[in-house]
């Protein structure tokens, strides 16, 4: 009792706490300074006493050491280990609970200046209260949890289909790549086979065309050493029937036009090359896409 009464005295009227850095006023009594800054109205006048309203000028404050010394000893003393139930501050039952600071706190809080203006609610109520919505709250969290594993498991299988589609995908680009390379080895025999012939034909037409005209040098060459005996020949030679010479000479026709060779198998290399374009395109199309499709099997099938 005697240490209650001894709190009591050290304790401050306005904030119901210990005193901090008290101070002593004309009428006796003792309030923090803090607390009674607080008070004050502006103007800087005379102030009424918080508890027996006799006017107090400022320039009465007066430090109290005496009772801040006993105040400190006092906290000192009564900073041993506290019980849960009880409040830290005043060693009074925590009964109510501060729903604007959000904890419990005893009676003697709930009359300080501190909690004056905060909703308060009997402890066991707001016990009840808030652990019935903490169950909600659990229960929501699972429900929420059961709804994230099923999406991850949705996550997983759609992968899972993804990579098999893909794999499945690369398979029928290899095939179709497949068929495209036959195609080209096909098509790249046949423009050889088609040239070689080209090229066996044309060989054999300038061999009668080279033919043709080494007999025709070897005729004329013939014909010129003949003109050339009978032009030497002895007068009574020589007119021996030299028309003869002549007309052969005049009949002999070198009219000849070298033929233009053209290539008349031509591979249709831009359309080769549009064909392989097509197939890049689509490749890169069906490769960023989520689901891809084999756009160009349709167009060379």
């Amino acid at each position: 009792m005697e240490a209650e009464d001894l709190q009591e005295d050290l304790t401050c009227s306005i904030c119901l706490d210990y005193f901090e850095d008290p101070v002593s006023i004309e009428c006796g009594h003792n309030f923090c300074r803090g607390c009674l800054h607080r008070s004050w109205a502006p103007g800087g006048g005379s102030f009424p006493c918080p508890e027996c309203r006799q006017p107090s000028p400022l320039a009465a404050l007066r430090p109290n050491w005496a009772l801040a010394r006993l105040t400190e000893r006092m906290r000192l003393r009564r900073q041993g280990r506290v019980p849960p139930s009880q409040c830290d501050r005043h060693r009074e039952a925590l009964r109510l609970f501060c729903e604007d600071d959000q904890r419990p706190v005893c009676l003697v809080c709930r009359e300080s200046r501190e909690h004056q203006a905060h909703t308060m609610t009997p402890i066991d109520e707001a016990f009840y209260s808030y652990r019935e919505k903490l169950l909600k709250a659990q229960c929501s969290l699972k429900d929420k949890m059961k709804k994230a594993i099923y999406f991850q498991d949705m996550e997983v299988k759609n992968a899972t289909e993804w990579k098999e589609k893909m794999k499945n995908q690369r398979v029928r680009f290899s095939a179709e790549f497949a068929k495209l390379h036959r195609f080209l080895e096909e098509e790249e025999k046949l423009f050889l086979q088609s040239l070689s012939e080209e090229e066996e034909e044309l060989k054999k037409k300038q061999n009668e065309n080279t033919l043709k005209l080494h007999q025709k040098i070897t005729s004329l060459k013939q014909l010129i050493s003949e003109v050339r005996e009978k032009s030497e020949s002895p007068t009574l030679e020589l007119l021996q029937n030299p028309k003869d010479v002549l007309t052969r000479s005049d009949s002999q026709d070198v009219n000849y036009s070298p033929e233009i060779l053209t290539m008349k198998t031509v591979c249709q290399i831009p359309m080769m090359k549009e064909m392989l374009k097509r197939f890049q395109v689509a490749v890169s199309v069906v490769e960023d896409t989520a689901h891809p499709k084999l756009v160009f099997s349709q167009d060379f099938q």
